[in-house]
Parts: structure tokens; sequence; C-alpha cells
């Protein structure tokens, strides 16, 4: 029996001896070989704050946790293989330790992965867009304090779940992904395709499709024809269709989505509403989304105003990016973009050059003079040899309307008003030839001129008047803009909207350099 236990000495012994020297402490020196990491100053911070000491290696309690909570990322549209890499995943003292110097630098990998996937469950990834004109980045100086204090906690997942948004459509849609993500790994599921319009029990296909998507009890429930019908007019409220309970075919279209692009629909929707998150609390901020065709300015989290949008074609699209409305123009000209002149215009006036006076267009050289229209020569014109300027005269009948916000952007688009009200009860508003144009101007100008409101006001009252020379109004206060393209979107109450992929490209970020 003792010689056993001598022999069982003897390797503990031999064991600690083949340990490797782990450091007591990270210090400045040590970190300053990782200065030109992106998350260095985070890092740096976050070891003042645990007096140097290594957080990770010498506590595999600590590892497990990090590798539990990273199996949460696809439950909030993120990808749990981006932050495992190679070296957190198959860390082992043994096998990736020999020095103390090694210590450090496994412990500053493992911290650097932490500070890249908790970045990204608060702020998401930058959105793409075709032009960025505003100075945002969403804060993180209080992330390695709350890291160091949840570690202190052993609670790393109450920290994954306190850097959520709180807003409700962001709950909305983590929810119907994590539904999603659900169905589609039932060991019996396949995607299921709707043929018939059979509003009944009979259309099997139907009642699964319904099922699936959130909107069934269970896949074996036969609900009544009044509940079929209540059913799917919820996912005709959800997909912005009409909801009349038919089986239309942009219902069809809508419900033979398949699971697995609402899936990378909702991943990129809750990255745009995590990237969004801080200017929308802590700030004025106009959010434009494309598909939706509508817009909410923001001021502290609240929303000051919701307004239909017209948007462009999608052979003009709407080009996604961030600026700031800059002026107010009341009773702007609409310069006519070249190409519109010359597509558009122009045969027109070729046919009839009385279409110039009728629509209130001055024709102008390229000095800006106005030319008498009868003296030039219509019918040798043409997009190439075109030295002319069309310009429409301001007034209740001028293309923008009578007042026009300007922000600056290398695509010439801008908010404003129009004649045409029409289109603004349209389902689909995808008229224009890029810029965006607003149902409740009135209230916009109101919002961003503030006390200098009297200047539109007193303009407005006087009704149209021909000929008014353009008035520039500086807002009391630049209101940033956010022009995105998201088929995910929400209203009012937070509630989640699927829309058409109108462009084809989800991720938009192009745009015609033309304006109207």
């Amino acid at each position: 029996m003792k010689g056993r236990k001598c022999i069982a000495s003897l390797l503990v012994v031999a064991s600690l001896i083949c340990l490797p020297a782990i450091a007591q402490v990270i210090t400045k020196e040590a970190l300053a070989k990782y200065k030109d990491w992106p998350r260095f100053g985070e890092i740096a911070l976050f070891y003042q704050l645990n007096q140097g000491k290594l957080a990770w290696v010498k506590d595999s309690s600590q590892q497990r946790e990090l590798m539990e909570v990273l199996k949460c990322a696809s439950a909030v549209g993120l990808n749990e293989a981006e932050y495992q890499n190679d070296f957190v995943r198959s860390f082992s003292i043994e096998q990736n330790l020999h020095t103390a110097l090694d210590s450090i630098d496994a412990d500053i990998r493992f911290t650097d992965d932490v500070f890249h996937f908790f970045i990204e469950v608060k702020n998401g990834k930058v959105p793409s867009f075709g032009y960025t004109g505003l100075n945002y980045k969403p804060d993180v100086s209080a992330l390695p304090s709350q890291l160091h204090q949840y570690l202190q906690q052993k609670n790393l997942k109450s920290l994954f779940n306190e850097l959520q948004p709180r807003s409700r459509e962001y709950a909305v849609a983590r929810d119907k992904l994590n539904w999603f993500l659900k169905i589609i790994n039932e060991p019996d599921f396949k995607e299921t395709r709707i043929v018939s319009v059979k509003v009944d029990s009979s259309n099997k296909p139907l009642l699964v499709r319904l099922y699936q998507l959130g909107f069934g009890d269970s896949i074996e429930s036969v609900p009544s024809k009044r509940g079929l019908v209540t059913k799917i007019q919820l996912a005709q409220q959800e997909f912005d269709l009409l909801s009349d309970g038919e089986l239309r075919n942009t219902t069809l279209q809508a419900l033979n989505t398949t699971l697995f692009q609402r899936i990378e629909e909702l991943k990129t929707a809750l990255n745009t509403f995590r990237w969004l998150e801080d200017i929308k609390q802590d700030s004025s901020v106009l959010l434009l989304n494309i598909p939706a065709a509508n817009f909410f300015l923001y001021e502290k989290g609240k929303i000051m105003l919701e307004s239909r949008v017209v948007v462009g074609k999608k052979s003009t699209p709407t080009p996604s990016l961030t600026s700031t409305i800059t002026e107010v123009i009341l009773y702007p000209y609409w310069t006519v973009p070249q190409k519109i002149a010359t597509r558009e215009l122009l045969p027109l006036i070729k046919k009839n050059i009385g279409f110039l006076k009728w629509g209130n267009y001055q024709v102008l050289d390229k000095r800006g003079r106005v030319l008498d229209p009868y003296s030039i020569n219509w019918q040798s014109l043409n997009g190439s040899n075109f030295p002319y300027v069309i310009r429409q005269s301001t007034g209740c009948d001028n293309a923008l309307g009578l007042v026009k916000f300007n922000l600056y952007n290398p695509f010439s688009v801008y908010l404003h008003d129009t004649p045409v009200k029409m289109f603004f009860a349209s389902a689909r508003r995808f008229y224009s030839h890029g810029c965006m144009r607003v149902e409740k101007p009135g209230e916009l100008a109101h919002y961003i001129l503030g006390n200098n409101r009297v200047a539109y006001d007193t303009l407005t009252a006087k009704g149209c008047i021909y000929q008014q020379s353009p008035i520039v109004v500086q807002p009391e206060k630049k209101l940033p803009v956010i022009i995105l393209y998201s088929t995910v979107w929400y209203n009012t109450k937070g509630e989640i909207r699927f829309y058409d992929d109108v462009y084809n490209k989800p991720n938009s970020t192009t745009g015609k350099l033309v304006n109207r």
C-alpha cells in the first residue's frame, strides 16, 4: 500500500514539474505588443480594471462558460464560428502554453475574442452604405467594466442578455428568428409549397405553412374556416399585404418564400437594429427604410414623426446612405437632371415647345442665363448634344412641391414635398427617380426648423405664390439621416413586417446620380 502511495505522489510531482509557467500579471509592456489590434483599447482597459490578472487561462470554468455563451450566437442572428477561432476552440494548457509569455498571449486572445463577440451582440456590424456622411459609431466605452463585473460574478450569460437592445421590434424579430430555427431543425421538416388557392382544411400545405410561419397552434390542428381566414390575414399583415384572407398571387408568393431566406432576412435586420440602437436612444435621427417606403424620426428613443415616402423605381433606385439635413429650401427650383431632360422631356418639347410653358419650365445656358425656348433648334438636340439646363420654376406645381430638405451626398438625392399626393395611398411606393417624396413635409419642416418655422408657416399660409424666389432657411438643429435597405422592418407598435426586395439586392448600397 505504501508503495502505491509513493508512486501516486511521484506522478503528481512529475505532472506539476511538466506544467508550463503561467504568468501572474499582464504588464503594460506586455500589452503594448498588441497595440495594433482593432480592439486594443477595450482589451487594455479591461486588464487595467482586472489589475493585470489573467482572466481565462487559469480558470477552466470561465472558458467553459464562454463556450456556452458563444453557442447563443445563432439565437441573435450571429455566426458562432466567427468568434470561436481555432485557438480558442482547441485551447489546452498542455498544448498551447510553453512559457509565461504564451500564457499572456493566450489570455489576451481569449479577451479579444470575447470583445469581438460582445461588441457585435451590442452594436452589430456596420451596414453597407453607398455613402457615409455621418461620423457615427455605437458606443462601447462601458463594455470593459461590464465584462470585468460579470466575470467576477461568473455570469457571462447575463452580460449577453443585458447588451442586447430593449426595443420591442428587436425582441419580436429575435423571437421570430428562433421560431424559424426551431422549425427547420425539426426531424421531419421540409419546405412546403402552396399551390391550391382553397381556403379550407383540405389545403394541407397551407395548414403546414401557416404553422411553420408561426400562425398555427400545431401542425396537426385543423382550424375552422373563420379561424383559417384569420390566420391568413395575420400572415398577410406580417408580409405587408392586403389582409383579406384570400390566397392571391402576392400572398402565395410571400407564403412560399423559403424559411431559409426569411432567416437570412431576420439576421440582417437584427444586425441593423443593434447598429441603430445607440443613435436612436441618444440623439435625434431620421431612419428611412427603402423597402418599407417610410421613415421614423426619433428623438431620445421616442418616435416623434412617422411618414410615408415615395422612393426610387427599380430602374432609378434610391441609394442607401448616411448624411445630415443641413438646410431647408422653401419654394425650391427643380433643376432637371440631364438624363431626365434628354430622355423624358426633350421628346415632348420636340413635339410641342409649348410643353415648357405648360410645365412652368425655363431653359438656361451653361452660364445660368434664361433663354427664349423658341430661339433654340430643338430638333437638332439629343442626349449627346444638349448644352442647356432645364429648370422648373417655383410654385405649387413644381415637382419638389413647396419645400426641399437638402442633405449632402454624391448621388444628388434629397427629401422633398410633392404636388402629386396620390402615390402615398399606394402600398408599393416606388415611383421616383431616386429622391424621396415626403407625405408629411410640413411636420418634418416644423421639427427641423424649430423656432425658425415661422418662415415656413408665413409662406405656406399665403397659398401658391407664382414665381416666388427660393428661400433658404437654416434649421435650428441639423438632423442626421440614415437611408437604409432592410426587407425586414417594423411599425410604430414594434410589430415586424417583411417587405419585397424591390431592387433585388437586400444590401443595396448604390444609386444613380439622379434627383427627383
